[in-house]
C-alpha cells in the first residue's frame, strides 16, 4: 500500500468470515427479485472468488494524520480521511453480520462527502474494531492538541432564532440613521 500521510500507527486486519457474509448477503439481495432467483447458483459459484478477492484488497490503517482506506473488487475505491475531519467512529452491526459473527466500523466525517451521502470510511469485518476506534480517536484527539472539542475553524452554531433577533436589531438601527435628522 502506498503510504500517503507518514508511518502507520494502526493497520486493520480482516475476518476471513467476510467472504461468507458477501456470499449471504449477494444470496439475499438475489432472492428479493424474480429475476434474482435464476441467477443465485452462478452467484453462489462466482461468490467464493468475489470474497477472496475482496479480502485481498481491503486495506485501512491509521497513521499520524490520516485514516487510508482501499476496498472494492469491480468498483474500487480509495479514501484517506483527514483526522481532523472526523467527526464519530462507530462501531455497528446488522443481523447479517451477528449470523457471520462480524463487526463494522463507520467513520463520520464533517461534511460526509461519500458518492450517496453515507460515510467515506465504512469497514465490514475488521477483526478488533473497538480497538482500531481507540486508535483513531486517540490520533485525533493528539491532532487536534489534545482537545476532544471540534476543530477551532469549526463556525459556533447558532439558533435560528437569535439569528433572527440580531437581523431585526440591525434594521432598527438602520431605520432609526436613515429617520434621524440629517440621516
Amino acid at each position: 500500500m502506498t503510504q500517503i500521510t507518514g508511518e502507520t500507527l494502526y493497520e486493520a486486519k480482516f475476518d476471513p468470515k467476510l467472504t461468507g457474509y458477501h456470499a449471504w448477503l449477494g444470496s439475499l439481495f438475489l432472492c428479493i427479485t424474480v429475476v434474482g432467483l435464476l441467477l443465485i447458483p452462478f452467484w453462489l459459484a462466482m461468490s467464493r472468488w468475489y470474497g477472496r478477492e475482496y479480502l485481498r484488497r481491503v486495506s485501512a490503517q491509521v497513521t499520524a494524520q490520516a485514516v487510508e482506506i482501499k476496498k472494492g473488487v469491480f468498483f474500487r475505491k480509495e479514501a484517506t480521511i483527514p483526522l481532523n475531519r472526523i467527526t464519530d467512529v462507530r462501531l455497528h452491526d446488522d443481523p447479517l453480520m451477528r449470523f457471520c459473527g462480524l463487526r463494522g466500523l463507520r467513520v463520520e466525517t464533517a461534511g460526509q462527502s461519500g458518492p450517496q451521502g453515507g460515510s467515506e470510511g465504512d469497514l465490514v469485518g475488521v477483526i478488533d474494531a473497538v480497538e482500531m476506534r481507540n486508535v483513531i480517536l486517540l490520533q485525533r484527539q493528539q491532532v487536534l492538541g489534545g482537545s476532544s472539542e471540534a476543530p477551532a475553524a469549526a463556525p459556533a452554531r447558532t439558533d435560528d432564532a437569535s439569528v433572527l433577533t440580531e437581523i431585526r436589531d440591525i434594521l432598527a438601527r438602520i431605520e432609526d440613521r436613515l429617520s434621524a435628522p440629517g440621516g
